[in-house]
């Protein structure tokens, strides 16, 4: 069942479908290059998100401190 849950989340494969499928069909599609690639984007993509949201932490704390040297509250 979790294949097959699998392959209905990564591969858009109808549940009904995924439940037919040999183990081994599944393996190849995972152990696949597609896939493979489909991953190290995911990732990149989240590496970029996070990148983003430091920097916005960042700029944050930043003004933070310059509201506190202008005599904000403290």
């Amino acid at each position: 069942m979790e294949l097959a849950a699998s392959l209905t989340l990564y591969a858009n494969t109808p549940i009904t479908e995924a439940m037919t499928m040999t183990p081994s069909m599944a393996k190849a599609f995972f152990d696949g290059k597609p896939f493979s690639d489909w991953k190290r984007a995911r990732e990149a993509d989240a590496k970029l998100q996070a990148a983003i949201v430091n920097r916005l932490n960042d700029v944050i704390r930043g003004l933070g401190t310059v509201a506190k040297a202008a005599g904000g509250r403290r």
